[in-house]
Formats: structure tokens, C-alpha cells, sequence
């Protein structure tokens, strides 16, 4: 039996397990997942390709426990999953995955999780988990290695309750490598009430000159406004950020922007978003125009489908692409071209 099968049923019983417990538990199990597939025609500047892409599909379990004295401990488990190719492992690369406990105080967890700095703004990004993803410039630098906007392994984090629509969090990865000095560090500080949402986020990466790194620090500090509107059918969202590294001029060096419409209209939501990022303090000519406008139409409650186009405008000298990491069609140009993509698809969450 293949390695893949045995992961497979796996999965499968732990699933039956989880399921049978919460039916005889007053304590939450919960199996959940999300479903992304587009069909994508892309050009990538100097080809065009049609691909099936599985765009960050994950499957997870979660739960809580009541252990007392008004606490709670708590897990997350979630793996993405190749939807969209059987010679690849079905059960990928581990997602938001953490054990911690909640209470009064907040929440504690130790894990692999999303960055505050990526939770300040993640809201605002009207065409997440696909081809349209605003990581194509927010939190990502064209030429560089070391991005913003993650979801950071052995990290320590807290969250603190909401207080009058204010909420704060952060946390702490260590590098786990003795004799260097290559942590992180993420902070936000998050505001909502009724229609108005507001965010801000500092980010730090120390780099010792080890293994390649350049041996100077990089940050990235970023703000975000949403404003939603006409009984909640128009959305607005707008994102600056600045990425910088410490005692010299760099690729890392740049500001960007981001500005997001959507509208509802009974079952369908046009949504239209723009970014620019600026020139780096290295080179002119490094920065992007990146464009994407499409129709989303629900289905249900939890299906939709949906149809986008997307483009990125290169200058001469910046390669930004289009998609995201998790997604399996996501494309990174030849310097100076302009990717474009036209997407079909189909989300469905459980």
C-alpha cells in the first residue's frame, strides 16, 4: 500500500474519532475544511498555459476542552491539501496548527500560525485564496527572499480578549540555531466597531550574516482601514505598507499600496482591487501596477463560483507575479514582463 494511501485512511479514522467524541462530549470537536479549485488561463509574459490550480485548499480539526477555574485549552490542527494533483502527497505542507489555553487573560498558543502582522490586514484582501491574492504585492518584495505577511513555525503567541472593539496581539519566533541571532518578532494592534475596521502592525526579522543573510535586520510596519456601508452591501478596504532593512540600501526597501471595492448585489459581489508598489532605494524601475476585477456568485451559504482577471505591470527591472504560495498556479515572470490570468473557479467551506 502506498505511503499516500496509509496517510489517507489515517486521516479518514481520525476524522470518524473526532466526530464520535464530540457527540458524546459537552466539549467543541470540529471538523472543517475549505475546497479552492480554478481553472486558469495564464500568460506569464512570453507563454500562455491553462491549469487546473488547487488555491490553498486545507483541511483541519479544532477543538476545546473546559479544564476549570474558567479556562479552556484548546487545539488546531490543518494541513493544505493537493486538490488538483495525485502524484503529489494529498496532505502538504501544515498550515495554522497550535495547542494553547484560553481564559480571562487571552489566549496562549505555541505552534505554526499566521503572523499578527499577516492577521492585521488579511480581511482586507477581497480575493484571498486565489489567483487575484493581494500577497502578489502585499508583504512580498520582487527580488528578495525574506517576506512579509507569513505564518511562522515554532512560534510563541498571545492574543488578548476584545475590550470595547480593541484587540492586541504577538508573538515570538526563535530561530532554534545557537550562536546566531536570527528571531522574529510580530505585533498588531486591531480596532473595530460597527462599520469601521482598523489595523496597525510592526514586524522585525533579525538577520546575523549567517548561512547567506545579509547580517542587517528587516521590518515591516503596516496600517489598514476597512469601512463597510449601503446596509452593508459596499466594502472598502485600503493598506500601506513600508518594508525596510537596517544600515543600507536594498531590494527590501520599498512602500506599497493597497485599495479594494466590493459591492453586493443579492447574490453576486463585484469586487475590484488595485496595488502599487513603489521602486526600492537600489534601482528605479523596480516597482509594479497590479490590477484585478471580478463577479463572485453564491451559490449557498458555503458554495460560490466566480470568474477574475488579473494582470501585473511590470517596470523593467521588477518581477512580481500573480497567486500566492499555496496556490499551485501561481506564476513569477521573467524580469520586466506582465503576467495576466483568467480565472474560473469554485470555493466551497465546510
Amino acid at each position: 500500500m502506498k505511503r499516500s494511501t496509509h496517510k489517507k485512511i489515517l486521516f479518514i479514522a481520525l476524522a470518524a474519532a473526532v466526530t464520535a467524541t464530540a457527540a458524546h462530549a459537552e466539549d467543541s470537536y470540529t471538523l472543517y475544511g475549505k475546497a479552492r479549485m480554478s481553472v486558469d488561463s495564464t500568460d506569464d509574459g512570453s507563454n500562455t498555459v491553462t491549469r487546473v490550480s488547487s488555491n490553498s485548499s486545507r483541511l483541519g480539526f479544532k477543538g476545546a476542552e473546559d479544564i476549570g477555574n474558567g479556562l479552556k485549552a484548546l487545539f488546531q490542527m490543518e494541513t493544505l491539501v493537493n486538490m488538483d494533483d495525485a502524484s503529489t502527497t494529498l496532505f502538504s505542507t501544515g498550515r495554522n496548527t497550535y495547542v494553547g489555553i484560553a481564559g480571562g487573560f487571552g489566549t496562549a498558543v505555541l505552534g505554526n500560525t499566521d503572523n499578527p502582522y499577516k492577521l492585521a490586514t488579511s480581511r482586507l484582501d477581497i480575493w484571498s485564496d486565489s489567483m487575484g491574492d493581494f500577497n502578489t504585492i502585499i508583504g512580498n518584495v520582487s527580488g528578495a527572499t525574506t517576506p512579509f505577511n507569513e505564518r511562522e513555525p515554532n512560534s510563541i503567541n498571545y492574543w488578548s480578549p476584545k475590550m470595547n472593539g480593541l484587540q492586541f496581539m504577538a508573538a515570538y519566533r526563535p530561530d532554534e540555531t545557537g550562536g546566531v541571532n536570527r528571531d522574529r518578532y510580530s505585533l498588531n494592534a486591531l480596532y473595530e466597531n460597527g462599520p469601521f475596521y482598523g489595523s496597525v502592525a510592526y514586524e522585525k526579522h533579525n538577520l546575523d550574516n549567517v548561512s547567506g543573510a545579509s547580517g542587517n535586520d528587516t521590518k515591516g510596519l503596516t496600517f489598514g482601514l476597512g469601512y463597510t456601508f449601503n446596509e452593508d452591501k459596499t466594502k472598502l478596504g485600503l493598506i500601506y505598507e513600508s518594508l525596510s532593512e537596517d544600515n543600507v540600501a536594498s531590494v527590501i526597501d520599498r512602500n506599497a499600496w493597497y485599495l479594494a471595492l466590493s459591492h453586493k448585489m443579492a447574490s453576486n459581489t463585484v469586487k475590484i482591487a488595485y496595488a502599487r508598489a513603489g521602486d526600492n532605494d537600489v534601482a528605479s524601475n523596480t516597482g509594479a501596477n497590479w490590477y484585478v476585477v471580478g463577479l463572485d456568485h453564491a451559490l449557498s451559504k458555503r458554495t460560490a463560483l466566480y470568474a477574475l482577471y488579473a494582470t501585473t505591470d511590470n517596470d523593467t527591472g521588477a518581477r512580481y507575479g500573480l497567486g500566492t504560495g499555496g496556490s499551485s498556479g501561481a506564476v513569477v515572470p521573467t524580469a520586466g514582463l506582465d503576467p495576466s490570468t483568467f480565472s474560473i473557479g469554485i470555493n466551497h467551506d465546510f
